[in-house]
């Protein structure tokens, strides 16, 4: 089925943001494709609340033009909308991006088209309770219990499923999605793991315990993380975005979203190709 009507999230902050959008806009004019620009929005716990306008898109397909926070941003603003997210990538890194900015027109072209392959990415959904209130939240990379302006550690008991794991004493914990693992948690020694993987990973961040180290969960397990009584109070953030501050005897409970985001690529993408380029594995020169 060709794209007839999109919708396109950019990142006007971005250096080739307008170049981008004036190619696009060419093509777009050129194969009769309806679109609806829409604005990034700037960061903050009053934008996540906010982050659900394109749930009801009429599109055959949503763009992000950014990099990989433009386009977490619009899979929670898309959240539940089953349309496929596509990322151009005028950003830095781009692990979850298909399109890099100079090959806007000759991809597009092939994507209207109907050229491209989906990727089902495992989404986390999230519950806070802290005196008998719940907040809630959902991420695409991570949920991250982090202390804060708490010049302390925090004490976390892990548990996963009804089985208790360990007492955690850390700068906080990162539980991340096999998309999310080249993102925080990778910054804090967590494994990469492959997109088709059904596991979760969970991360102690600067723990006090050098026997502290990643593991890797199935994805069918809920992790249930509870603030240790003594310990200091912190933040909870879902893909960098704080929804509710945690003290002693809050409950965090974490596990996968019926809500998994379709993310858009070229075929002829390739997970470890990426990964090469992205974090300049060179190899060792062996044919």
């Amino acid at each position: 089925m060709r794209v007839s009507r999109v919708v396109i999230v950019i990142n006007s902050a971005k250096a080739h943001a307008r170049r981008t959008a004036e190619t696009l806009k060419s093509v777009f004019s050129a194969h009769g494709v309806t679109a609806d620009w829409r604005e990034a929005l700037p960061q903050g716990q009053i934008v996540y609340r906010r982050l659900n306008d394109l749930r009801d898109a009429a599109a055959d397909l949503i763009i992000a033009c950014g990099g990989d926070g433009t386009l977490l941003q619009t899979a929670h603003r898309a959240r539940g909308s089953g349309v496929p997210i596509l990322g151009i990538n005028i950003g830095y890194l781009g692990f979850i991006t298909s399109v890099h900015g100079r090959q806007v027109k000759s991809a597009m072209r092939r994507i209207l088209k109907a050229d491209y392959v989906i990727s089902r990415r495992t989404a986390l959904d999230i519950d806070v309770e802290t005196k008998g209130k719940v907040a809630k939240g959902w991420a695409l990379n991570d949920v991250v219990i982090a202390r804060g302006a708490n010049p302390h550690l925090i004490a976390l008991n892990a548990k996963i499923g009804s089985r208790p794991l360990t007492k955690y004493r850390c700068d906080g914990l990162i539980v991340a999605t096999p998309t999310g693992s080249t993102a925080y948690s990778l910054a804090a020694g967590g494994p990469i793991v492959s997109p088709e993987c059904n596991v979760l990973t969970v991360t102690p961040i600067c723990p006090h315990a050098l026997t502290n180290r990643p593991v890797v969960i199935g994805a069918t397990e809920e992790i249930q993380l509870r603030l240790a009584r003594g310990t200091g109070h912190g933040a909870v953030q879902v893909d960098g975005i704080s929804i509710a501050d945690v003290e002693t005897d809050s409950v965090i409970s974490v596990r996968v979203s019926a809500d998994s985001v379709p993310v858009a690529f070229l075929p002829e993408t390739n997970y470890y190709d990426i990964l090469a380029e992205k974090l300049g594995w060179t190899g060792d020169g062996l044919k």
